[in-house]
């Protein structure tokens, strides 16, 4: 694996077809499939030329599992180049680093991976430990917008060829925060601050005049940056996994977790992680992080667990998300009557919602969807079924 395999016109190609998927539909993405031939061939002489130059990104804000995040999306050309970049260089070089029990966005992997390996530690630390097993919950603040770029280069350098390393620190560079509003005070200890991307996009671009600037924060919406999160942390993992020999521990992202016999043991291992946390520059969430017995009520990736004591588990879906969907609908609804969405549409996503949760003990909940759904739609009327 190396640049040529960025460049390979049959890895560009592959790279849109995937990056193609779900987006199909845009007038962005039609106007560069038109020339789909001419547009990968540019792109694979400026790759090769070293002359390739990301196009601006467009920021949005987007409500997201209850948060609202800042997202930069790219053009479809350059998602194209990280596509192929992610497929063919950065993912099957970074995951043999990674634990198993990392489970975001891999191949194979993922949201329901994670929730259904935290089930698995959750029951097998009972039979384990019995009434004595305590659980840490951790959350990072703010993880992506404080990812810092000089020491998340200095991990791909134990994995990647100099050019593929270059190829990255040039990609990391649209990432810079323009920081011309600070002060010289301000900005020496920026580094050491949790930034904040949302309120940075309240600040005037009028004082960002591009004279200071911050090498950390990664978009959401870029593929790389989506590899850099789940590797930057990669050390704790394997503190945790291998130096700690610790059975039941998972991270997805910011969300981590962490099972044991022992309170004291877990004070002592929280210790050490939020000392590595701090070389790292990442920010523990102190409010959302927690050690308790693993009876009563847990919530993980918005899912609500409880254990019985015969081991079984109750698993309901954390209510935010049913608000989320009632608020999603109610706007769906006025786009249907506005002519900018269709019914089928609607359908179609209102079935893939519900069938993410339907394997979940929420059933209730569910049926008072469905009905809301139905005066929404029908009047009340319940002429057509949902269910999966």
């Amino acid at each position: 694996m190396s640049m040529k395999d960025i460049y390979n016109a049959n890895s560009l190609f592959d790279g849109y077809m995937k990056s193609r998927q779900g987006v199909e539909w845009k007038e962005g993405v039609q106007s560069y499939e038109a020339n789909l031939l001419l547009n990968l061939l540019h792109m694979q002489s400026n790759l090769k030329n070293g002359c390739y130059k990301p196009k601006p990104m467009t920021e949005f804000k987007l409500q997201e599992r209850g948060h609202t995040r800042l997202i930069k999306a790219q053009h479809i050309a350059d998602r194209v180049v990280q596509r192929s970049l992610n497929d063919n260089v950065l993912i099957p070089k970074v995951r043999p680093k990674l634990i198993y029990d990392n489970g975001a966005s891999l191949k194979d992997k993922g949201l329901e991976f994670a929730r259904r390996r935290f089930e698995i530690h959750l029951r097998n630390a009972y039979r384990e430990y019995g009434y004595s097993a305590y659980i840490l919950l951790m959350d990072f603040t703010k993880y992506y917008d404080n990812v810092r770029h000089r020491q998340a280069l200095e991990m791909f350098s134990k994995v990647l060829d100099a050019d593929e390393l270059a190829f990255v620190a040039g990609c990391f560079k649209e990432f810079e925060v323009d920081v011309s509003y600070m002060s010289d005070e301000e900005y020496k200890k920026c580094m050491d601050i949790p930034f904040n991307a949302l309120k940075y996009d309240e600040i005037p671009r009028k004082k960002r005049t591009g004279q200071k600037t911050m090498r950390k924060s990664l978009g959401i919406g870029n593929q790389s940056a989506q590899v850099t999160g789940i590797y930057y942390p990669h050390r704790i993992d394997n503190y945790c996994k291998t130096v700690r020999g610790l059975r039941y521990y998972g991270r997805y992202m910011d969300d981590t977790y962490i099972i044991t016999s022992s309170k004291e043991e877990l004070k002592e291992i929280y210790t050490h992680i939020k000392a590595m946390c701090s070389k790292l520059g990442i920010f523990v969430n102190e409010d959302k992080t927690h050690i308790r017995k693993i009876f009563g009520w847990l919530t993980w990736l918005k899912i609500n667990y409880k254990l019985k004591p015969t081991g079984g588990l109750i698993r309901k879906v954390h209510s935010s998300s049913f608000r989320r969907e009632r608020r999603k609908l109610k706007k769906f609804h006025r786009l249907c009557r506005e002519g900018k969405m269709s019914f089928s549409h609607v359908i179609h996503c209102y079935k893939s919602w519900r069938g993410s949760y339907s394997k979940y003990d929420s059933g209730i909940k569910l049926k008072k969807m469905d009905e809301y759904f139905y005066k929404l739609f029908y009047g009340g009327k319940q002429n057509g079924r949902t269910e999966n």
